[in-house]
């Protein structure tokens, strides 16, 4: 390794499952999201140290390696555990590492998972070179399928990435940089929801990860408006720098609150749900199952 990795602290853990296994990903406090290493190495059966040896000869896996800091629970606390960290790389560079990994060298009962990985890697890299919205939209369809969405629900989330990433493209373009996003991000859902992206999570009992994938479709669709009406009003005022768009977020967030206490009064239900759309869906198709005659 060239030098130690950079230390960094996250901000946020979520479990992704992946075909039969899970990924760790992480939030760092730079506003990159990070994929943990070790996990995927002992899932494809392969020898960690070899693996960790191999990127740091790698002259671009060695300069973006990343050592993840994450804060330890209080259980977790009482039963004398310390903090705990992961090596991770950027998500962006996950394919790459994979690319690295020589399948004719991998235990025969393994091999096809490995395959399988890479060959995602590569659809995921051939959308990103020919900017095939399609191709990379079909991607995230399958792994929210694989994690037990209906295409319903999955649709809905699609809109709010592809708002996100207009979002996004338009905060970098303007000068928006590292943390920012992520309070920018808690400005509009603030906004719209009257109540930070955290504590939503912790209304739909969920410790970790992104509120979005446990919110219901109606929920998704004011997200989307309230990031639509934020764009607006960045393209609009043509905001610079984190002041200007920071007023750009909390008028886009507002507007979207308006416009759910309009619908909550109109159609006498509520916007916000304190279930997780995916948790409530497991247990409906368990429940179908267990009524299912043998």
């Amino acid at each position: 390794m060239s030098g130690t990795a950079q230390a960094l602290v996250s901000i946020g853990e979520v479990t992704i499952p992946f075909y039969e296994d899970k990924l760790i990903v992480q939030l760092g406090e730079d506003g990159v999201i990070y994929v943990a290493l070790r996990p995927i190495v002992e899932a494809l059966g392969l020898d960690w140290s070899a693996q960790y040896r191999r990127i740091g000869r790698d002259p671009v896996l060695s300069e973006e390696v990343k050592l993840i800091s994450v804060a330890v629970t209080t259980t977790e606390m009482k039963r004398g555990e310390g903090a705990k960290s992961h090596v991770c790389l950027p998500k962006q560079f996950l394919s790459g590492f994979l690319f690295g990994v020589n399948a004719t060298r991998v235990r025969e009962d393994l091999r096809e998972r490995v395959i399988k990985w890479q060959r995602e890697a590569h659809l995921i890299l051939d959308a990103a070179f020919t900017g095939d919205a399609e191709s990379a939209m079909e991607a995230v369809r399958q792994r929210y399928l694989r994690q037990g969405y209906d295409e319903a629900w999955i649709k809905q989330r699609q809109i709010t990435i592809e708002t996100r990433n207009q979002l996004t493209d338009e905060w970098k373009a303007r000068g928006v940089q590292n943390k920012q996003y992520g309070i920018l991000t808690a400005v509009i859902h603030r906004g719209a929801f009257n109540m930070n992206p955290s504590d939503h999570r912790k209304l739909k009992g969920v410790e970790k990860g992104e509120v979005r994938d446990h919110m219901t479709g109606l929920e998704l669709a004011f997200v989307n408006v309230a990031e639509q009406a934020t764009i607006a009003n960045v393209q609009t005022h043509d905001a610079q720098g984190y002041d200007e768009n920071y007023g750009a977020a909390e008028k886009g967030g507002r507007a979207a609150g308006v416009a759910r206490l309009a619908f909550e009064e109109e159609h006498g239900r509520k916007v916000i749900s304190d279930q997780s759309y995916l948790e409530q869906r497991k247990k409906l198709q368990d429940g179908a199952e267990a009524e299912r005659p043998e």
